[in-house]
């Protein structure tokens, strides 16, 4: 299930790609910077099977050679929306606190 929309702030959660991938695309998205999402549709991953595909603003690539000729975009799953990560960081960061709070102290 697809939890941002067009517009959306995301941020990359997976950038590994494989080597020969500039051979296909001019731009990557780079681990844990942000974007913004221009479009998001159906799309055909490298092994040939349907995938949600998203378009980032700032990140143009080749048209794919198939039929439709569309831009080529990204996997969904390689981002995660923006406030999503900044409210795991909260929640993360409250329960650190929590334990640091219920530690004996020596005296």
């Amino acid at each position: 299930m697809l939890n941002y929309g067009i517009g959306d702030k995301v941020v990359c959660v997976d950038d590994k790609f494989p080597p020969d991938i500039s051979k296909l695309y001019t731009a990557l998205p780079v681990k844990d910077s942000t974007y913004v999402v221009r479009d998001i549709r159906l799309g055909i991953n490298l092994t040939l099977e349907g995938d949600v595909s998203v378009l980032l603003i700032g990140l143009v690539n080749p048209n794919a050679d198939s039929k439709s000729a569309l831009e080529r975009g990204f996997r969904a799953d390689r981002f995660r929306p923006l406030e999503e990560l900044r409210h795991e960081a909260a929640t993360k960061q409250s329960e650190e606190e929590k334990k640091d709070y219920h530690q004996p102290m020596e005296v």
